[in-house]
Parts: structure tokens; sequence; C-alpha cells
């Protein structure tokens, strides 16, 4: 007889173990960054402090089908361009990891981080606020890293009618973007299956030049910064460098006058050449431009509309299981629920299976052989009967009506924030329920679902 079978292309190499990938997750304050992480994060993240600063990353390990990453919470970025002391922190581990520069050999902090800086730059967006922090965006994109933007809190930009045309957004920046909704844990996993095709595809942003007129102004300093022992010194993209630079930025002022004091004062020069062509002191143009072109891309893809009306039932599936408060509650609801079948309507299907058959054989004593054989025989069934009907049948299409109906995975998202002060992940959820109907397939379910030590727990 023939077979079907479907084959899963395996992608190669497998980033996993020493070849698993370093996702950096960057944002502005309070665009759901930390809700996002600690929706991902393991039982035990680990924790650090950046070198030079009070601020802390977080790190953990994050399993993204075959493939393994290590994600690193940075601390919060207001902006690139003349940073203070924590976001150059944060600016240092992006362009460098623990692998320094010769620029920063001198510096008595060490790298900013003890390890190497990322494969690829997740940076979480809030929806409701994507015009500011596009400009975050424009900066980032000169790293030379490839980027993913996780475009978050759809749902208030939703009901706030703000659409946001999301293949638009991605053809104007040149990186893809994912919506996400961190609190409700809707769109992670699609946020991080991209994050590896990037990863793969080596697909770095779209180049997004300053205009026109400050491009031409830039074209002599940008031809003088463009030397090799420069590059080599800083080791960070070129036209990073130019923007820093042309923009006063302190750090990379003071690197060159230590390292290169006889390029300096005509590097000065050029620069105050590019801004008397200007009709705005330099900073203050570049710092305008961007916020035009931040504008404009916000312009292209997004319209206001009315706020949306009329939510189907899987929408008030996600804002009753999926709250940080009353989800928990409807989670103990189900679970009252399974209780309720499992005593209730289970004692009662049991009272009309398994106790009329025992009754009914109650008065067959055999005493031959062949009869006491039969009576076992009988007596195995009535047993089986009254494990599989009664409890296990009705409690399997409970969970199966669940699942289907979408709730489970919603139940395990708000419980994994319980689970993790046990040490254990909310998809244990499942074989929780299904051990209130039988230990067996629940304990051989929570072995299939973790490992080690969260084995153990579980």
């Amino acid at each position: 007889m023939a077979t079907s079978e479907t084959r899963v292309p395996l992608r190669t190499p497998l980033l996993r173990g020493d070849r698993r990938l370093r996702i950096a997750l960057v944002g502005m304050p309070n665009a759901g960054k930390s809700t996002l992480f600690n929706a991902v994060s393991s039982t035990a993240p680990h924790t650090g402090r950046l070198a030079g600063t009070q601020r802390a990353y977080g790190e953990c390990l994050v399993q993204i089908g075959f493939d393994e990453a290590s994600l690193i919470e940075l601390p919060s970025i207001g902006s690139l361009h003349h940073p203070g002391e924590d976001d150059r922190a944060a600016l240092k581990y992006l362009l460098w990891g623990d692998e320094r520069p010769p620029i920063s050999l001198h510096e008595p902090d060490g790298p900013p981080a003890p390890f190497a800086p990322p494969d690829l730059i997740v940076q979480v967006v809030d929806a409701t606020a994507l015009e500011s922090h596009l400009e975050l965006t424009l900066e980032l994109s000169q790293l030379g890293r490839p980027m993913v933007i996780a475009l978050n809190m759809m749902d208030e930009a939703w009901d706030k009618g703000l659409h946001i045309n999301v293949k638009a957004l991605e053809k104007l920046l040149g990186m893809p973007v994912v919506p996400t909704v961190a609190l409700m844990g809707q769109g992670i996993s699609q946020l991080f299956t991209t994050a590896v095709a990037a990863v793969r595809a080596a697909a770095c942003p779209l180049p997004q030049p300053a205009s026109r007129h400050i491009s031409d102004s830039l074209q002599p300093l940008s031809l003088a910064l463009n030397r090799p022992e420069i590059q080599a010194a800083f080791r960070v993209p070129h036209a990073l460098l130019l923007m820093q630079f042309a923009s006063g930025d302190a750090y990379f002022q003071d690197e060159l006058q230590q390292h290169f004091p006889q390029m300096l004062p005509q590097l000065e020069q050029l620069r105050s050449e590019a801004a008397g062509k200007l009709p705005r002191p330099l900073d203050e143009e570049l710092h305008a431009d961007r916020h035009h072109r931040a504008a404009t891309l916000f312009e292209a893809s997004t319209r206001m509309g009315a706020p949306h009306e009329g939510r189907g039932w899987r929408y008030w599936l996600d804002e009753l299981f999926l709250h940080p408060q009353w989800g928990l509650i409807g989670s103990l609801a189900v679970f009252a629920a399974v209780l309720f079948v499992v005593f209730e309507i289970s004692g009662w299907i049991d009272s009309m299976t398994t106790a009329r058959l025992t009754e009914a054989l109650a008065d067959w004593q055999p005493h031959s052989t062949a009869g006491v054989v039969a009576r076992a025989v009988a007596d195995g069934l009535i047993g089986l009967v009254g494990i599989v009907v009664p409890y296990m049948i009705p409690l399997v299409m409970l969970l199966v009506t669940l699942e289907e109906a979408g709730l489970m995975h919603r139940i395990a998202f708000v419980v994994d924030r319980g689970f993790h002060q046990i040490g254990l992940h909310g998809g244990v959820a499942v074989p929780f329920l299904l051990g209130l109907g039988c230990n067996v397939p629940a304990i051989s379910g929570a072995a299939k679902a973790t490992s080690g030590r969260e084995r153990v727990i579980a």
C-alpha cells in the first residue's frame, strides 16, 4: 500500500549551541520591550550591568523551531545622536559587543557586555506613537546589522482607528515588520521566525541617507573621514561615523582628538564649511531632517480612520484570557469547569455505566475454571470502562474543544507568569488539566514538554 509523506525542508546549518543567534532587543521607553522579553524569557533569565552604567540588561535562551537564540534585552534607548552615558553603553554593545575596537582599548571599564555583538536587532515600536519611534529606526539602520521591527501595541492602534500598512512600511524601510501585541503574546512566534530568516538572508535595512541638500554639503567631510586608518580604528559603518561627527557627538570627537590629532583640524574645518551651506546649525538641520523623514515614512504607511467597532468572539476571548488580571480569573474558571466535569458529570456517567454493570454481575459467582476466567475478564472490562468512559473520554473531549476554540494557548500564556515562580513554563498547563482525569498521560505529557530541572518540578 502506498503511503503519503510530508517532508519539511530543514534549513542548515542549524543555529544552535555555539552557533546560536544573538538578538538584541532595543526600543524607546514604554514601547513594550520588557513585556516582550518577559513573555519569552526562560524561568531563570541572566541579568547583568553594562560597563560604565548602572542600567541592567537581561539575557535568556529562546527556542525557535530547531534553532536557538540568545535574546539580550538592552536598556531603553532614546536616541543614538548625542546619547547620554546610559544610551552610549547600549550603542557600544550594538557596535562592538566584547570585541573592543582600537579606539576604546584605553577605556578603564572594559567591553560594555561580556558577549559578542548581536547578529540581529529587534526594535520594539509603539504602534500608537509610530512617527517618533521611526526616528530611532532611522538611526539604528545606520549600524549595518539585520533588523526586524516588532510593531507592538497593535490592539491599541486598532482601537484608536490607526491603520498601518505593514507591507508598505516594510518596503519603505527595507526590513521586516511584524505586528505584535506583546502583552497578549500575539505575533511573538512570527517575530522570531522572521528574525531567523532575516539573519540567514543577511538582509540589512535599506540605506536611509539624509536629504539631498545635507548629503551634498557633507560630501567633502565624508570623503575626508573615509580613510582606511579611521575605519580600522573605529570599526563602525561610515554613514554612522559621518553622522555622529557631523552632529558634534562628544565621544567620537574626543576619540578623533586622541587618535588622529593631525586630522582633526581639517575635519572640523570641513564640518564648519558644511554648516555654512545650510540654513540652520548643522546639528539642528540633521535633527530636523531626521524628523521630517520619519514623518514622511509615517504618512506614507499610515492613515487615520474611525475607531474600530464590532469585534469577533476571538477578540473577546483575548480580552478576557490574555488580560493581566482578568486572564487569571478566566483561567481559574476553566480549571473549575474541568473539575466540575471530572467530579460531577463523570460521576454521573460512572453511576449510569460502571455501577450498573457491577450490579448486574454481582450475583454471578462462578465455580468452574472457565467461569472464574470469564468473570475475571468481565471485571477487567468493567474496570477499563469505568476509567475510560466516565472520566477520560469527557475530559479529553473537553480539552480538545478548549484547544480548538483557542483557549488552551491563551491559558498557557497567562499562567506562564505564575508558573515562572516555581520554575516552570505555562506549557505544562495542559498536562496539569489532564492529570485531573488520569495521572499516567499527565506525567507522560509533562515529561515530553519539559527537560532537566523543569521536568523534575513538573
